[in-house]
């Protein structure tokens, strides 16, 4: 199979093969490598969109080359099974069903086809967060407005203190009249955690369609749906999957699919399209683009998402303690790993936000994200796979030296 490879995937598969264990910092370096980043960038920006790797990119110009030399629909042909491929690995990866899968083009629009899709009447309610995603909480609020339905928020602690604590904010907005409990995974304001598997037997309980929104966990955990027993989960490529833009996958439980509306209906589309592909059907694809999304799952595979899992803890364990080392920083998320997750925010006492993102940026190529004001203002860092130990240090060093 090697032999058949892009020289990149051939050779990253040798060097894992030899490589020390996954708990060594070498093992880390050499997965570093794979990356294209620039060598005087520091990186820490995986919550809003990761680079991919030199073997998934290699992936991708091959077909994206090979699409546009025979645009054909001979040539075409294959990429029905490579999406069909794409589907069972994604599956396979996340303890699900093929036919639960659909491949979206983001978290927004798989969120967005749950929105959409739910027949519900005037004056039913749904229970979302202060803290998630607009993809979820605008798009809810519209649909709200439109359908005399109604929006009950449970807000945020910041930082929250235990994953009871998030649990018992959700838990108090449910009423006899709710009929949807849609939260984020992972907040990318602050780096919540919300306890999914125990607000799933919340929902179970009150017989609501429970939605999650995992654009900061879909390729930064080890996720296991059937354990997590939402009713929908929505991803994206484009973050800590380090994959493609403008790809994404939305899972729906298969016996939840026939309640559900597609939100668009072109040619290819009829009732007897099985199971979670019936959401999407969007007319033409960006073939290739799927092609890289499988190869991102490729990636992962060959690391293992538990090690992937188990490295994010620490390095965003070592970020938070050199931080915290700093009198002058407020951390706005949580300490403990289990109501966090790949998210860091933090305040520098004394300091104008808005000046330090500047700053960081334009004196010590950090690159990073930031909320100018409200509860969640602050820095953001957000380090993956492909960041070292080493960066964590310094990334918190250069904070201090401008505190």
């Amino acid at each position: 199979m090697a032999a058949s490879l892009p020289a990149s995937w051939a050779a990253f598969q040798s060097k894992l093969a030899a490589a020390p264990p996954a708990t060594s910092e070498e093992y880390w370096l050499m997965v570093k490598r794979q990356f294209p980043l620039a060598e005087n960038l520091l990186y820490l920006n995986a919550a809003n969109v990761c680079p991919s790797s030199r073997p998934v990119l290699d992936r991708h110009l091959e077909f994206l080359t090979d699409f546009h030399r025979n645009p054909s629909f001979q040539n075409r042909e294959k990429y029905d099974g490579r999406k069909e491929s794409l589907r069972s690995k994604l599956a396979k990866m996340m303890n699900a069903g093929a036919g639960e899968i659909a491949i979206a083009r983001n978290t927004s629009e798989g969120s967005n086809i749950v929105v959409n899709g739910i027949d519900l009447k005037e004056g039913d309610e749904i229970v979302i967060t202060s803290h998630n995603h607009p993809s979820s909480n605008d798009s809810w609020k519209v649909r709200a407005k439109r359908h005399k339905l109604v929006i009950r928020e449970a807000q945020v602690p910041v930082p929250a203190s235990s994953p009871q604590q998030l649990f018992d904010t959700v838990a108090r907005e449910i009423t006899s009249r709710t009929r949807v409990l849609a939260i984020t995974h992972c907040t990318s304001t602050t780096g919540n955690r919300y306890p999914v598997a125990e607000l799933a037997n919340l929902a179970r309980q009150h017989k609501l369609w429970y939605h999650v929104d995992g654009a900061q966990t879909f390729g930064a955990f080890h996720i296991d749906l059937k354990a997590m027993d939402c009713d929908s989960f929505a991803g994206s490529a484009h973050k800590w999957f380090m994959g493609p833009l403008e790809a994404g996958m939305l899972y729906v439980r298969q016996d939840r699919i026939a309640e559900l509306w597609p939100s668009v209906v072109t040619a290819g589309w009829s009732d007897k399209v099985e199971g979670a592909r019936k959401f999407e059907v969007y007319g033409q694809r960006d073939d290739p683009r799927l092609v890289a999304f499988e190869a991102a799952v490729d990636f992962l595979d060959l690391i293992g998402m538990p090690a992937v899992e188990a490295r994010l803890e620490q390095l965003v364990t070592r970020l938070k303690q050199r931080l915290s080392d700093n009198a002058a920083v407020h951390l706005k998320t949580p300490r403990e790993w289990t109501v966090s997750g790949g998210v860091v925010k933090f305040m520098v006492r004394g300091k104008s936000t808005r000046q330090l993102y500047d700053k960081l940026y334009s004196g010590h190529r950090v690159a990073l994200a930031s909320t100018p004001a409200g509860e969640s203002e602050g820095l953001r860092f957000s380090p993956h796979i492909y960041n070292s130990m080493e960066e964590m240090d310094r990334a918190a060093a250069i904070v201090k030296s401008l505190s």
